[in-house]
């Protein structure tokens, strides 16, 4: 959907004077004292896909809020390419359109919500968020049914007829992202739009802005300093550090496999338990660690070597047969099913005649509520179920504490 190609921005009476000096290798630093320019951006490439949540991480001065900035240059790059991939037109040069073309784009392909609500005092919640319509035209009644259904999506119904002073924090900003979805712009940027938000309104906009991209299918490229955010909300996260992307992968991909001590750093103060997932901590089966027992009709027994009592029959296709302890069949149930079953019954005591199973891409915070509902190793499965591993407290542990490679690491 966006391509972003070596995009450098100096800031600067001459910023080409400056260009140089970078393909030099010279510091931000350096640069600034020599010069007296100041390196926003430098040489920075990502693709943001269709559909897809794309979050650039960065603390204050990384060149984040720059970078976002060039995508729909209210800010000039000074170097680099920026294309729109359109199925219908092809690939567009953000870079090389002219005023009225890049006017049409940010009316009908691009908008932007801010982390200062920027809503017009004088006008209703409605009138507030149809405002982008009637810069593109339309017609005054289509507008306002279009932006009392977006209002309605983001839980404001009831509000249209008030003004931005009567309502909280945030539903001002759910005002402000109503206003950038009733254009029906296919790509949202978004500039730290929650950090200025109390931490529990925060959360609750996190988790509304996810089911939103879910139900509208938008792609949308998010600004944030805080890298619990960025790996709740983001698909593929790039990391900033002075004006450079450092990394850029999955939440998972970053968590444990920081490529530099930069991001080392924000990893060691990360929450892993909605990142890390099943595939990463399993003991893998077969392995070094298992051995087979026997083989009985088709299905082969495995073991975990000293756990001799549990006993795991896979059958040819790879797929769970039973599991046996010290020679009796127990009962298997998915993980999804039983954290269900005791939503209402946090309280219980672990099972020890129940084996639990879990998609490889379920993450660790599922499998410690699944811990409190067996007291045995559970299985992850692929997608045919399959049995990829086996989970036990060692390897939640892991997960929890030993939840990134060394730095440097291929992901």
């Amino acid at each position: 959907m966006i391509r972003v190609e070596g995009i450098t921005k100096v800031f600067g009476p001459d910023p080409q004077s400056v260009l140089p000096l970078l393909e030099q290798g010279k510091s931000k630093s350096e640069i600034q004292a020599e010069t007296g320019h100041v390196v926003g951006v430098h040489n920075a490439s990502f693709t943001l896909k269709t559909n897809q949540i794309f979050a650039i991480m960065g603390l204050s001065g990384s060149g984040k809020s720059t970078m976002i900035r060039c995508v729909n240059r209210l800010i000039e790059p000074t170097a680099g390419k920026i294309y729109l991939d359109d199925p219908d037109q092809g690939a567009r040069d953000v870079t090389g359109m002219n005023a009225e073309q890049l006017r049409n784009m940010r009316r009908r392909d691009m908008s932007m919500v801010f982390q200062h609500f920027a809503l017009f005092p004088h006008r209703t919640v409605l009138s507030n968020v149809i405002y982008g319509l009637e810069i593109q035209g339309k017609d005054r009644g289509e507008s306002e049914r279009t932006g009392q259904t977006t209002l309605e999506m983001v839980g404001l119904g009831e509000w249209s007829a008030s003004y931005p002073e009567e309502l909280s924090g945030g539903m001002q900003q759910r005002v402000g992202l109503a206003r950038a979805l009733a254009t029906e712009a296919r790509i949202l940027l978004m500039d730290e739009p929650f950090s200025a938000l109390d931490p529990l309104i925060r959360v609750q906009m996190q988790q509304e802005l996810k089911k939103l991209q879910s139900d509208l299918g938008r792609t949308i490229l998010f600004i944030t300093h805080d890298l619990d955010e960025a790996m709740h909300i983001g698909d593929q996260i790039a990391i900033m550090e002075g004006g450079e992307i450092v990394q850029i992968g999955t939440p998972e991909e970053i968590l444990v496999n920081p490529r530099t001590e930069y991001v080392a750093r924000f990893v060691e103060q990360a929450d892993p338990t909605g990142v890390i997932t099943a595939h990463t901590i399993a003991m893998h089966l077969p392995g070094p660690r298992f051995h087979t027992v026997r083989e009985d009709s088709g299905v082969t027994y495995h073991a975990r070597k000293g756990y001799e009592d549990i006993e795991y029959g896979i059958d040819r296709s790879d797929k769970l047969h039973e599991v046996l302890i010290n020679g009796n069949k127990v009962a298997v149930e998915p993980l999804a099913k039983i954290l269900e079953q005791h939503a209402s019954s946090p309280f219980i005591r672990p099972r020890d005649d129940l084996v639990l199973t879990c998609q490889r891409d379920a993450v660790l915070r599922e499998l410690l509520r699944g811990r409190v509902c067996s007291a045995l190793p559970m299985i992850v499965t692929n997608a045919d179920g399959g049995v990829e591993g086996i989970i036990d407290e060692a390897e939640l542990i892991s997960g929890i504490l030993e939840k990134r490679g060394e730095v440097g690491a291929e992901a």
